[in-house]
């Protein structure tokens, strides 16, 4: 099937234009290139090896001629070729030598000419064609053919770091193209070099295929090339083999498939690749067309065009404009208005720039059946009578800078806005308000505004309940149906008392003390109305919505007085409404007092008030109890918290912490008497006892002479009989002994006694 190309006249001043240009260099390194394409066309089959085909391969690399810190193109550039493997990957080595291609064309892209706009004077590109043939071999698999290069502009918007943001170009040779001969598609025309921001955009970025497949078209994401600041550099010798990272866009702000902010969104049409949209932003942005080649249904080939738009704003030499008291955008353009409400004589005052641009112009206006041409620059108009008059301004007309302007001017009669007010002082309720305005003619629209952020539309008779008292200003706005206007606005204090004196909550059962938050739910009142609360306990409060603090147990009653401003006044009674039960009183006891490691069980008694029905101990941070009078064994030495949740008949809690002291004991005990004669009974002088907590240990013993015959700091080391356990048999006898260490309460043991030694 093939593809239909439509073509757009890209000469209008509605149009805007696609860029390539960007204004403000960033990068020392870059070439600051700004787009970039590549295309290849079959030449021939060889004759006599028909597996050898020859292609004509083509470049295109755009450059901002303005970028004073960037290098010029590549001259020559490097062209790598690669043949995919069999499992899908690529080699690192190339199929071909790395070639060095010499540009064919260098040219500056002509400006776009806009008669009626001023164009920026530093907007610029350089294209740079490379053409060159390769020779080819027919094969199952795919050729990519690539350049890359750095870098582009700095200053670009939708993705991350494109200062060192290179590009890659490449195109890939299916093994079905190769099979059938077939040429890539081509891109028809070059984008221009600017759009114009907040104008409609209709571009036609269309490609042309020789062989009339079809073609289907969609925004993909830019490919990463060389870089500024990393390997392989600015220009990669070769270029690396694919796959190819892509560029980082700056999410969720912009994507690849929604490259700029637009109203509407700019798109790309998938069958005739138009690009529509209406961008609305200012700036830079990268934006990467993919067209897909399909034969009876197969994809074969795949090229992209790797571009930036530039959207400026320009400004338009002509443009129409009218002194209104309203101005309506519409798709027609923009609609004046002019109310000469008492008037029928009316001066429409001509506002249009840039004078100088502006060769002629006329006036024509239609109403009750009348048309007539104006020739003044800001006609003076006696219309007939009351109505409604439609009138256009051309500027320069029937020439290609012409532009206009539409009026309507509403002719109508005095309008006296007037309303009455009525509602009962004292009692809250709706106030009405009835519609008194004098109009000459029909009115077309009425708006209440009632001072509360509430209004309505429409009505001549209305009413509004307000939630607040307080000084009410209403304003009354018409308009009859040519537009003349008219408004009042009435003051009035609204300030009666509450219907029905409404409190939050309507009860309370709490413990003593207990503190109760009365919240005034009655409406309207404020400040300035005078209040008392009667608590029933003997004190009052002047707040509109008071917190309250209860000592002691015992049922209140509450008062609520009301008195508005203007003297209206209420009052509202709560019996028995607030109730304050009794609290429990937590205590308890143990035994025994002195608790040590030895005797670690303790015994805890309850000293809690008669009324409490529940308990809760807890001995430690992991155990406790919920009977009157456990037990607890201590597994550890220290400080304990002792803590007793209770409750009472009423369902009120109490509690208490105590503090008890698991001390720790240490037992060591030496014998009197010992007979190392390894019979395995008594052989050595060793103590015994229970040592946790055992500090600073040591264990001397003397003969009769003085001499020291055994020392240890290890309680669990005894003397065998031996010199120093390892020397010659001591002789039978009373030996001297001294046992020093330090207990667990840092206190210093100190013993000295004798030990008959046996053999």
């Amino acid at each position: 099937m093939r593809t239909v190309l439509k073509k757009i006249n890209l000469l209008s001043t509605n149009i805007l234009l696609l860029s390539f240009v960007f204004l403000t260099p960033s990068v020392l390194t870059a070439s600051h290139i700004v787009g970039g394409e590549m295309t290849y066309k079959f030449i021939k089959r060889d004759t006599v090896n028909t597996r050898k085909i020859t292609y004509h391969f083509t470049l295109k690399i755009y450059r901002d001629i303005f970028s004073t810190n960037g290098t010029g193109l590549d001259n020559p550039i490097k062209i790598a070729t690669y043949l995919q493997r069999a499992n899908g990957s690529y080699p690192t080595t190339t199929y071909n030598q790395t070639l060095n291609v010499r540009i064919a064309v260098q040219q500056n892209v002509q400006k776009p000419n806009l008669p009626c706009s001023e164009v920026p004077g530093n907007i610029g590109v350089e294209e740079g064609i490379y053409e060159w043939d390769e020779i080819l071999e027919d094969t199952t698999t795919n050729y990519v053919i690539v350049a890359q290069r750095c870098c582009r502009n700095g200053t670009i918007n939708n993705i991350l770091n494109p200062g060192t943001t290179g590009s890659t170009y490449f195109i890939e040779i299916s093994p079905e193209s190769q099979h059938s001969n077939n040429s890539s598609p081509y891109f028809s025309t070059l984008p221009p070099i600017l759009i114009c921001n907040s104008e409609p955009l209709n571009y036609d970025h269309s490609a042309i295929d020789a062989e009339g497949d079809q073609l289907v078209y969609d925004f993909w994401n830019a490919y990463i090339g060389g870089s500024s600041n990393g390997n392989p550099g600015p220009s990669p010798n070769p270029p690396t083999p694919p796959p190819y990272a892509l560029v980082t866009f700056r999410l969720p702000t912009y994507s690849y498939s929604a490259p700029m902010a637009g109203n509407p969104m700019v798109k790309i049409d998938q069958n005739t690749g138009i690009i529509t949209g209406t961008p609305t932003t200012l700036g830079q942005y990268v934006v990467t067309v993919r067209v897909r080649e399909y034969r009876n249904g197969v994809l074969i080939g795949t090229i992209f065009r790797d571009f930036q738009f530039n959207t400026v704003s320009c400004k338009r030499n002509i443009v129409s404009a009218i002194t209104a008291d309203s101005i309506v955008a519409s798709t027609a353009g923009k609609q004046f208005f002019i109310f000469g409400c008492e008037n029928v004589t009316i001066t429409i005052d001509n506002q249009s720039t840039v004078r100088a641009n502006i060769n002629s112009w006329t006036w024509q206006f239609v109403g009750h059946g009348d048309t007539t041409n104006y020739t003044d620059w800001s006609p003076t108009i006696t219309f007939r009578d009351t109505g409604v008059y439609r009138g256009k301004l051309i500027l320069n007309p029937n020439t290609p800078c012409s532009d206009s302007a539409f009026v309507t001017v509403n002719v109508g009669g005095r309008i006296a806005s007037n309303f009455s007010v009525k509602f009962d002082t004292c009692v809250a309720g709706d106030v009405a308000f009835k519609n008194l305005t004098q109009s000459a003619l029909p009115l077309s629209k009425m708006v209440w505004e009632y001072g509360d952020n509430f209004s309505d539309t429409n009505l001549v008779a209305t009413t509004h309940l307000y939630t607040s008292p307080g000084t009410k200003n209403v304003k009354l706005s018409v308009k009859d149906r040519y537009g003349c206007k008219g408004d009042t606005t009435i003051s009035f204090n609204w300030q009666p008392a509450p219907p029905i004196l409404i409190v939050e909550p309507d009860n309370f059962i709490g413990c003593a003390p207990g503190k109760v938050f009365f919240r005034n739910r009655s409406t309207p009142v404020d400040t300035t109305y005078k209040i008392v609360w009667t608590f029933g306990d003997g004190t009052t409060s002047g707040e509109i919505s008071p917190r309250h603090l209860y000592e002691k147990a015992d049922t209140y009653s509450i008062r609520l007085q009301l008195t508005s401003p203007i003297g209206c006044y209420k009052e509202a009674y709560f019996s028995d409404w607030i109730k304050i039960r009794s609290l429990p009183k937590a205590d308890f006891d143990w035994s025994p007092k002195k608790i040590n490691n030895l005797h670690p069980s303790v015994s805890f008694f309850d000293k809690s008030s008669t009324d409490v029905i529940g308990w809760r101990w807890f001995f430690s941070d992991k155990a406790y109890s919920p009977q009157k009078n456990p037990s607890f064994t201590y597994r550890d030495t220290g400080v304990e918290t002792i803590k007793l949740f209770v409750i009472n008949t009423n369902g009120c809690r109490d509690s208490i912490f105590k503090t008890l002291y698991i001390e720790p004991e240490v037992t060591f005990y030496l014998p009197n008497a010992f007979s190392p004669n390894y019979d395995s009974n008594n052989d050595v002088f060793k103590g015994s006892g229970f040592l946790y907590g055992l500090k600073a240990f040591k264990l001397t013993i003397w003969n009769r002479w003085g001499e020291r015959v055994f020392e240890t700091t290890d309680p669990n080391v005894g003397w065998n009989g031996l010199k120093n356990n390892e020397g010659q048999p001591a002789q039978e006898g009373v030996y001297m002994y001294e046992l020093d260490y330090t207990n667990p309460k840092n206190e210093r043991v100190l013993k000295r006694d004798f030990v008959t030694l046996f053999r």
